[in-house]
């Protein structure tokens, strides 16, 4: 049965508050074509995750669609974006800091997966090939020694 306005109004709120004091700012940091580039994300969730172990972790697969299994990944942490985030076609870490001055200091994690989650039916800007579905995206991270 499809959410009417009202609830998925009423959803969205929720999740406002549930962000609300647990957000933090990251850095997306791309390389492709001889090439690396940043760019700083506010509002993102972060969720340390993981102990270890091999896990199931589940893949949009080329276009964002499908949940088919990847096997047994190891992963560190999740970390929430807001839907309005245009990621790199060539994503591949992320540093868990407000400045791309403190990369070289910070945190950083492998990007293994990244896909749509949540509500409706939501374009990336710049996104062509993808389609995504959701209001946010979820990247399954593994960090980098």
């Amino acid at each position: 049965m499809p959410l009417d306005a009202r609830k998925v109004a009423h959803i969205s709120a929720n999740r406002t508050r549930i962000r609300a004091g647990r957000s933090e700012t990251v850095v997306l940091i791309a390389a492709g074509n001889g090439t690396t580039g940043t760019q700083v994300v506010t509002d993102a969730v972060w969720h340390d995750r993981h102990d270890g172990g091999p896990v199931a972790v589940p893949y949009g697969g080329p276009t964002g669609t499908g949940h088919a299994n990847r096997g047994s990944v190891a992963w560190d942490a999740t970390v929430e974006l807001p839907g309005s985030v245009s990621l790199p076609t060539d994503l591949r870490y992320v540093a868990r800091t407000a400045s791309v001055a403190g990369i070289s200091s910070a945190p950083r994690y492998a990007v293994i997966d990244a896909m749509r989650a949540g509500l409706g039916t939501v374009a990336s800007a710049g996104s062509t090939t993808m389609t995504a579905s959701g209001n946010r995206w979820r990247l399954h991270l593994r960090r980098l020694p």
